[in-house]
């Protein structure tokens, strides 16, 4: 009798011991799932970026203006970030200046001056940043926004 009650603990903890592994196994191939998926969308993300970057390096070079310059010529003071980024908004959203922007290649300075009631000289100073940050706002770069956006602010 004590080796048949034996016998049955065994059985029991035999079987409860490989549902445990079942479940293990499982959840192990559950994470590795989730994490393909995870690699997945992040070198689409990456590969979207990358995209996003040519295009709108081609989309500068139409504007006399590259990579290298908008580097030289990022605004120190985060003041002057914030400021460019609020008229290149404005750019980007007002489809008169918008329009003119991009029939010209030129910024209107009249208009951004009236109002924003910044000097000329502050427009001079980040005309390349101006037009680079309008231009971004204005075309299809959603992935290139979000990253130079959070690193601009």
């Amino acid at each position: 009798m004590f080796a048949e009650q034996n016998y049955r603990k065994n059985q029991d903890s035999s079987s409860t011991l490989s549902q445990s592994n079942g479940k293990i196994r499982s959840n192990l191939n559950d994470t590795a799932k989730s994490k393909e998926n995870g690699l997945a969308s992040k070198s689409y993300s990456v590969i979207k970026r990358k995209d996003e970057i040519a295009a709108f390096s081609k989309e500068l070079l139409t504007f006399n203006l590259s990579f290298s310059v908008l580097v030289s010529q990022k605004p120190k003071k985060k003041e002057e970030r914030d400021q460019v980024l609020a008229i290149a908004k404005f750019v980007s959203g007002t489809p008169s200046v918008k329009k003119l922007l991009l029939n010209s290649k030129e910024l209107p300075d009249k208009t951004i001056i009236e109002e924003f009631n910044v000097p000329n000289k502050f427009i001079r100073a980040n005309k390349f940043y101006l037009i680079a940050m309008s231009l971004l706002l204005i075309g299809p770069y959603s992935e290139i926004q979000s990253y130079l956006l959070e690193g601009l602010v």
